[in-house]
């Protein structure tokens, strides 16, 4: 009763903060959408792939995985240096899936755990954490020279019909 009350009232409120590109479109054409306009402000090209059974997603998931997409983009313009951008969105049975990987200069990992701040640092910590918020798991590949890939699991909650 409580939880559920607070659960309802969660989702209400991202709903109403629910970003431009989400209002009218699927999360797989959503993404679509910022990679162009990605690409179109960076110059930098983005190879958008949907994989799996499209649906749709509790909005809260839908938010978190357009931001995580977002923010990593923002770290690509800002530190990768890359030529090449990948985003793909996965729909599995029991989850969704966000990949977004470069082929820049990637990072020290540890390096990057030691010196960023929680403000700032790559973006990994809100990323993280609004991932993490949702049941998810969010994993970094990268190494100097190698690029970088930001994975985003989250579990697919069945969107609530309201009665």
């Amino acid at each position: 009763p409580i939880s559920r009350e607070s659960l309802t009232e969660a989702r209400r409120s991202v709903r109403e903060l629910r970003p431009e590109p989400l209002e009218q479109a699927m999360l797989d054409d959503a993404l679509t959408d910022v990679a162009e306009r990605f690409a179109t402000l960076h110059g930098l090209p983005v190879r958008t792939e949907s994989a799996g059974s499209v649906r749709s997603l509790a909005p809260e998931v839908e938010v978190a995985l357009l931001r995580t997409a977002q923010e990593a983009l923002t770290n690509v313009a800002r530190h990768a240096r890359a030529t090449r951008v990948a985003l793909t969105l996965t729909y599995l049975d029991h989850e969704v899936a966000l990949d977004v990987c470069d082929n820049g200069r990637g990072f020290e990992l540890a390096t990057a755990r030691e010196t960023r701040s929680e403000a700032g640092g790559y973006g990994l910590v809100a990323m993280r954490q609004r991932v993490e918020g949702l049941f998810g798991a969010l994993h970094v590949e990268s190494a100097p020279g190698a690029g970088t890939t930001i994975s985003a699991r989250i579990p697919d909650v069945p969107v609530e019909v309201a009665t």
